[in-house]
């Protein structure tokens, strides 16, 4: 069955001076970074590209269309989980991306496969606030804050907006984002670390606790009065923690917060500390508890230039969580690290990353309660090889527990997130991999623990009672005009938003160094 044009009016009816969009597959296989790790493409990566665009001819003439048309369809995005799970040493059975071959299915199957309803609470999101709303919150600050902000900028993937690189993630660019080019339901607004300033706030900081306050209630004013964006409050112990201790029950009781985000590798002359550190950490969780919010959302994995690459390790993590059961504890990116590949866990030889967290869990009897594993950036990297996929999620379901793993998508960095919900909905974990390893089956019942059930029982929402508030909200109505009209796969040719050569990198990351000395 041939498809017709007018699914893709966005793309058929392109201005003749727009910008020509890339010719990628609509899952990322090249270079990619978050602003806190850099993934050079690998040469298996490199072979899985040249394959998904040289077959993509094939199935364009099947169905009538050309290359791009196809590629940005569903049936294109199933083609391509095929090429991933062929690639691994799936074959397209027993485990990996469940789809039909490419020459057995249209798009409006593809579209079917790919669909779901779940009630999805990314817990890992991010943007930069716009320049001129900075400059009209904060009439009286130092320029040179201001124009640090528009340097941080310059490291990002946003060379089609000229000199006003923050629209590729600003606020607008959230929104879209986020609610409109995506199934989510309600996101996180998560910060970064930076030093205090001297008047008790992160003054420096492109996500300041005010400025996510400040979005939170903006973004929620454009749904229509709806919860659609909760915050956290970003909290360094290890920097002036007489400032920091009052700059928690501040934001508490002033703005409102749903957890409180650390580094554990970051300080502000480049030293570290350890969750369950007796002068530093404790003192911290005792105040989030005095402040009725103990949850703590902690950086572990992905080593920064300039972080202490020790304090990245969760070994950690187990420790506290058995002495504070009161306290739940989300460890951000399950530990992952970059170009690392997923295997079994072995407790006589675990290997780097998430092993490490799993054996702290495993070793202080945490499976199920206090500890939960959040998929940001770790899922985003994962997916690209079905076998390290299996392996990751099958890990954290056997040992930290399926009501445990937490979805997050560490977006806007990667722009859309629908081309990692997509992804999940088709994973599952083959039953030779459920015999040998004792992972569970990747039920939809599991899936939709992972999208959002299992987050919202952690953040206090009702996911019921969310989705009839925000059934009709003016995001919903827009997204579904929007969908109407243009189509819905708008984000298929989206580059990251992030670094995306590793001299961008590197200059993100010495611009941090400089901003992040103490104030």
């Amino acid at each position: 069955m041939a498809m017709r044009t007018r699914r893709f009016p966005w793309l058929s009816n392109r201005s003749k001076t727009a910008p020509e969009l890339a010719f990628e597959p609509p899952i990322f296989l090249g270079d990619k970074s978050n602003g806190e790790f850099y993934h050079q493409q690998t040469a298996a990566e490199a072979r899985l590209r040249a394959a998904i665009l040289r077959d993509s001819a094939q199935h364009a003439r099947r169905l009538g269309v050309d290359r791009r048309e196809f590629l940005a369809s569903a049936a294109g995005m199933a083609a391509s989980l095929w090429a991933i799970n062929l690639a691994s040493g799936c074959g397209g059975s027993g485990g990996g991306y469940d789809v039909p071959p490419p020459g057995s299915i249209d798009c409006d199957q593809a579209g079917g496969l790919l669909a779901g309803n779940e009630f999805i609470l990314d817990l890992q999101t991010h943007h930069v606030e716009d320049e001129e709303t900075w400059r009209t919150r904060h009439p009286d600050q130092n320029f040179a804050v201001v124009n640090s902000l528009a340097q941080f900028l310059t490291f990002y993937n946003c060379s089609s907006t000229g000199d006003e690189r923050w629209k590729c993630v600003g606020p607008a660019v959230y929104l879209e984002q986020i609610f409109l080019n995506s199934d989510t339901t309600v996101a996180v607004l998560s910060g970064l670390p930076s030093p205090m300033c001297d008047d008790g706030t992160l003054c420096r900081n492109v996500n300041s606790n005010e400025g996510m306050a400040y979005w939170r209630d903006f973004f929620n004013e454009h749904a229509g009065g709806s919860q659609r964006v909760v915050q956290h409050c970003q909290v360094a112990p290890n920097d002036r923690w007489d400032l920091q201790s009052e700059m928690m029950q501040q934001v508490r009781e002033n703005l409102g917060n749903h957890g409180w985000k650390c580094y554990p590798p970051w300080g502000p002359t480049g030293q570290g500390w350890w969750l369950d550190d007796e002068v530093i950490s404790v003192p911290f969780i005792e105040r989030a508890r005095e402040l009725g919010e103990p949850l703590i959302c902690a950086h572990k994995g992905f080593p920064l230039a300039g972080f202490d690459h020790e304090h990245t390790d969760p070994k950690d993590v187990g420790p506290i969580a058995a002495r504070y059961p009161d306290v739940n504890f989300v460890i951000y990116h399950s530990a992952y690290l970059s170009n690392h590949v997923e295997g079994p866990y072995d407790p006589a030889n675990p290997g780097p990353a998430v092993d490490r967290l799993v054996q702290t869990v495993a070793q202080h009897g945490l499976k199920g309660k206090n500890v939960y594993a959040e998929l940001g950036s770790a899922w985003a990297l994962a997916m690209g090889n079905a076998v390290g996929a299996q392996h990751l999620i099958g890990k954290l379901l056997k040992y930290v527990g399926e009501d445990n793993v937490l979805w997050g998508s560490e977006c806007v960095w990667f722009g859309s997130p629908q081309r990692q919900i997509e992804a999940f909905r088709r994973l599952t974990i083959s039953t030779e991999f459920q015999e040998r390893y004792g992972y569970p089956a990747l039920t939809p019942e599991r899936k939709a623990k992972i999208f959002g059930l299992n987050g919202a029982k952690l953040y206090g929402i009702d996911p019921e009672a969310k989705r009839c508030e925000i059934a009709s909200n003016p995001l919903t109505v827009a997204k579904a005009r929007l969908d109407g009209e243009l189509g819905a796969r708008r984000w298929a040719f989206q580059e990251p938003f992030g670094p995306t050569s590793r001299r961008e990198f590197l200059a993100l990351q010495r611009w941090r160094r400089h901003i992040n000395r103490p104030a």
